[in-house]
């Protein structure tokens, strides 16, 4: 399945304004200070993970993006991801910012730091998406369902039968891929003309893998897909091994994927993708 998926630039996963308290300091006994840490107040968080949320008034140990210098009592805006947790919290600077007046408008409108976030990457994984549609999940296969129904209509003389590709070895990680069958409702970004479009998704519940939407038919809703790259059966134009010498080639097509949690909102969830589609019409409107 899925052989090549692109890999999202890392994202900030905790914002927040804070005061720095110490230069060279750790709220931790596992972080080493030197000239990159700081100890720092969290004075409002931002956007956050359930976890973070009401971390604000807790002092913690930052390590600072870049070389840029910081002086105690400096107000800051911290783009961060969470590093260690324990009796205290470690986190690492994507990026930081001194406070500027046009700070304060966007800090007085933040009600949910949680809320926020997912509104964030929902807005990120729109950007990102190839296509974005709408519509109903009308059936989930097992990937080579459509080449083993072409096998037994070959024996009925129906079609020319072409072998499929062998499984993938297994692992402790295997993704247990399917495919899930999408009748089209509407595309909202991107280029897409047939009715149906077909998402490969991982069907196991595996710590790598269990944030990933899993497909049900009759699941209606908006989709923001990805292109991979998926590994196809050896070509039928090609030798076989023994008969030309040649080994058949494996050819490569490209498919749909959608496996971070916001690239799929049911129809009934409020906002979310609709808010992004409807600051967004599709270029042919």
């Amino acid at each position: 399945m899925p052989t090549k998926k692109r890999e999202p630039s890392e994202k900030p996963t905790f914002v927040f304004k804070g005061t720095i308290k110490r230069v060279k300091g750790s709220t931790m006994s596992m972080v080493v200070p030197d000239e990159r840490t700081c100890v720092v107040r969290v004075d409002q968080v931002l956007e956050s993970p359930k976890l973070l949320a009401h971390s604000g008034g807790q002092e913690i140990t930052v390590l600072l993006a870049g070389r840029q210098k910081v002086s105690a009592g400096q107000e800051m805006i911290f783009h961060t991801i969470g590093l260690i947790f324990g009796d205290s919290i470690s986190v690492q600077c994507i990026s930081q910012e001194p406070l500027k007046p046009g700070h304060m408008a966007m800090m007085g409108s933040i009600a949910d730091p949680v809320e926020e976030k997912k509104q964030r990457e929902v807005e990120d994984r729109f950007a990102d998406a190839d296509v974005v549609i709408s519509g109903q999940v009308a059936a989930v296969r097992l990937p080579g369902a459509e080449d083993a129904t072409n096998k037994r209509r070959a024996k009925r003389g129906m079609v020319e039968a072409e072998p499929t590709a062998p499984a993938a070895p297994a692992s402790e990680h295997n993704a247990h891929w399917r495919e899930a069958v999408i009748e089209v409702h509407d595309v909202h970004k991107g280029s897409h003309d047939r009715k149906n479009i077909v998402i490969n998704f991982p069907a196991s519940t595996d710590v790598r893998w269990y944030k990933a939407p899993k497909f049900e038919p009759g699941q209606q809703g908006f989709f923001m897909l990805r292109k991979t790259q998926v590994e196809e059966k050896p070509s039928a134009r090609k030798g076989t091994r023994g008969i030309t010498g040649e080994t058949p080639e494996r050819e490569t097509t490209e498919a749909y994927t959608a496996l971070h949690p916001v690239d799929f909102q049911p129809y009934h969830e409020p906002e979310g993708v609709k808010r992004f589609i409807q600051i967004n019409p599709p270029e042919n409107e």
